[in-house]
C-alpha cells in the first residue's frame, strides 16, 4: 500500500543529504518546504495532500539535486547528463510501484 511512510523512507538517503530539502507533516497532508542558506526565509512550499502529490514532488526535487551533483553545479546539463539522473529517478520508480503489488 501506497503511504506517506513509505514515500519518507524510500527519499530518507536524500532527504539526509540535500540541506535545503524538507517535509513536514501538517493537518492537511505533508508540506514540502525548500530553504535557501541559512535564511530565515524558505523559498517555496508545496503542501501535498496524497502520498502520491508528495512522491512526484520530491522525485522531482531529487532529479534536479542529482543533475546538480553530476555537474558539480559548475557547468549546463547535458543529455548524457539528464540520462544518468533519469537512471536514478527510475530506481525509486521502481520502489514505488512495488507498492501497488
Amino acid at each position: 500500500m501506497k503511504t506517506f511512510e513509505k514515500v519518507m523512507e524510500i527519499f530518507r538517503d536524500y532527504l539526509d543529504s540535500d540541506q535545503e530539502e524538507e517535509v513536514l507533516k501538517c493537518r492537511r497532508g505533508y508540506l514540502r518546504v525548500t530553504w535557501n542558506g541559512d535564511s530565515r526565509y524558505c523559498v517555496d512550499g508545496i503542501l501535498c495532500r496524497t502520498p502520491e502529490e508528495l512522491f512526484e514532488v520530491l522525485l522531482s526535487d531529487y532529479r534536479g539535486y542529482e543533475e546538480i551533483q553530476i555537474t558539480k553545479g559548475r557547468r549546463e546539463v547535458t543529455e548524457d547528463d539528464e540520462k544518468l539522473a533519469e537512471q536514478f529517478c527510475q530506481k525509486l520508480r521502481e520502489r514505488w510501484e512495488e507498492e501497488t503489488k
